[in-house]
């Protein structure tokens, strides 16, 4: 049993036994001993689903035993899986298995079929281990993920800043950072910096935000194909490699670099290395 299994099973015994209570991110990384940088992302590859999802599917599961084999009144039941209202579970309810808590009750022998199917997809990565050094960049933070609008107009906006203020060289580099999980926040409230390398003996003007990407030890994934699969991509990563082979986070975010121009390369072409702290 590696480490990442021993933290899995303390994170979720601590949610059985609290299903009535509403599951803190911060306290379940803290319990797993794990960074909240990273911790839903090695939930999701581990559950093979999301970890909202999987306390939302285990409330009903247990709700459904309650209804066939207690007389405890519905609304009760809804309380003591973690819902607030009785509204609130009959449409989570109805959502996942397409029909009321009443009618199990009623029907204590009906099949449940879920709505949800879970596919796993396989993408051609190449991975490597890298030390680097610290990287300085200036940076402009959107709300939103790589390729929405949102994103995309904040690229053009520094892109044009850095080209007036005679930032950009032949040795510029262009990353992302995400800060947020696009499983937990909103898609509009996700905060994402933009960030343009800035040679480490020269200075930026003041007008731009500056801040340094911390070096050191990396795992570094090269993926090739469109933004839109980068979410499914960074579950595989961790699926395959980060838990499978044991590796210790560390506490600082995960970044990505473009290393093609998005306005000339056909979507499949884009080649993007997603660089994952480890000690």
């Amino acid at each position: 049993m590696n480490n990442y299994q021993r933290s899995f099973d303390k994170v979720l015994s601590y949610i059985d036994v609290h299903l009535d209570e509403h599951q803190d991110l911060e306290t379940l990384a803290s319990i797993a001993n794990l960074s909240k940088f990273h911790f839903h992302k090695i939930m999701r590859a581990y559950l093979d689903e999301t970890l909202g999802n999987y306390i939302n599917r285990i409330r009903l599961e247990k709700a459904i035993k309650m209804l066939r084999y207690s007389t405890q009144a519905i609304h009760e039941i809804a309380y003591q899986v973690g819902y607030e209202t009785i509204s609130a579970f009959n449409k989570s309810f109805k959502k996942r298995y397409g029909c009321s808590p009443s009618s199990i009750r009623k029907n204590q022998k009906q099949v449940m079929h879920q709505n949800e199917n879970i596919t796993m997809s396989e993408f051609p990565l190449v991975k490597t281990i890298k030390t680097i050094q610290a990287i300085e960049v200036i940076f402009q933070q959107s709300k939103g993920t790589i390729g929405d609008k949102a994103t995309q107009e904040n690229w053009e906006s520094l892109f044009t800043r850095a080209q007036q203020n005679k930032v950009l060289s032949s040795q510029s580099k262009f990353y992302g950072i995400n800060w947020d999980d696009p499983e937990i926040t909103p898609l509009e409230k996700i905060r994402y910096d933009a960030c343009i390398s800035v040679s480490q003996d020269g200075a930026s003007p003041a007008t731009f935000s500056q801040k340094t990407i911390e070096g050191g030890k990396y795992l570094c994934v090269v993926y090739k194909g469109a933004y839109d699969h980068l979410a499914a991509v960074y579950n595989q990563i961790f699926r395959e490699w980060v838990i499978k082979e044991d590796y210790e986070l560390r506490d600082v975010p995960i970044f990505e670099q473009y290393i093609n121009n998005k306005e000339i390369t056909p979507a499949e072409d884009l080649l993007t290395e997603i660089f994952i702290p480890i000690k």
